[in-house]
């Protein structure tokens, strides 16, 4: 009875999700996906006793492929100054549900900028649950970024195992290859153990955006910032993004015109 219960949850988690994007605002629909190719997530998501949630190409309850439609309001390294890449980009954008406020405004800037955006939103993930399977490369190969931006590790604030976490985050470097990216801090709510020192130790500072000192208004559960504050935060990164104290400069001029939003977004369940 109790594996049925825990069913019925797991079935439940994404009408959540849904109803929680339903509340931004704006016009939403699913998608299904093919997920046949990544077998190290689908066999993770196999019950204690070996009974195996379905998730594949003829199911959306797992895994929500979401294009929204909604309208809203708008470092310090020494590096050699870069030129910048005035190409339209293939952003893929992954992490953990700090990226629920971002990737809204982010779209914003790739509209703009006439850039091509994927968010992919793995819920309570961490550097491991990405290290540790080939969720990052399934998706790299689906959407073939010419640029990638991470924002990761706001779960590993206070972990005390940083010899490991050290090397799930070079794990992460290495899986994206050559493809230019920056990786986006955690917004500290207190002070952490030493994560971040490790991700500027893997990404370098011309590639972190240390988001510790910002001053974010925080949601119900005084960690996510809401949507406006997370807004703010974007376009920090974004000025960031377009300067030259970055290893590989974007165009993301401010937007100027709302518009309603399409990118894609990619909901993945919370790793047991």
């Amino acid at each position: 009875m109790k594996q049925y219960v825990k069913v019925l949850l797991l079935l439940l988690i994404p009408l959540l999700l849904v109803a929680s994007y339903s509340m931004w605002g704006g016009n939403w629909w699913l998608e299904k996906t093919d997920f046949s190719e990544l077998k190290s997530v689908i066999d993770s998501w196999v019950r204690p006793g070996g009974e195996a949630m379905e998730v594949g190409a003829d199911s959306t309850f797992a895994v929500a492929e979401v294009v929204t439609d909604s309208v809203d309001s708008v470092c310090t390294a020494e590096v050699e100054p870069a030129p910048m890449d005035t190409a339209n980009q293939k952003i893929l954008f992954f992490g953990d549900s700090m990226l629920e406020g971002l990737s809204r405004r982010l779209c914003d800037y790739a509209m703009e900028n006439g850039h091509e955006l994927t968010s992919v939103i793995w819920y309570s993930s961490t550097s491991q649950t990405w290290a540790e399977c080939d969720t990052l490369e399934y998706f790299i190969k689906k959407t073939s970024p010419s640029f990638m931006v991470v924002c990761l590790c706001s779960n590993e604030l206070f972990v005390r195992d940083l010899t490991e976490r050290d090397k799930f985050i070079g794990r992460i470097v290495s899986k994206m290859g050559d493809v230019p990216f920056v990786w986006i801090s955690p917004p500290n709510w207190k002070e952490d153990t030493g994560i971040n020192d490790l991700i500027i130790k893997h990404v370098g500072e011309d590639r972190y955006f240390d988001s510790r000192h910002l001053e974010l208004r925080r949601g119900r559960d005084r960690v996510h910032p809401t949507f406006d504050a997370a807004a703010d935060w974007m376009d920090s990164v974004a000025v960031w993004m377009s300067g030259d104290s970055t290893r590989h400069p974007i165009r993301m001029a401010v937007p100027l015109q709302q518009r309603p939003r399409k990118f894609k977004q990619i909901l993945l369940l919370p790793p047991e």
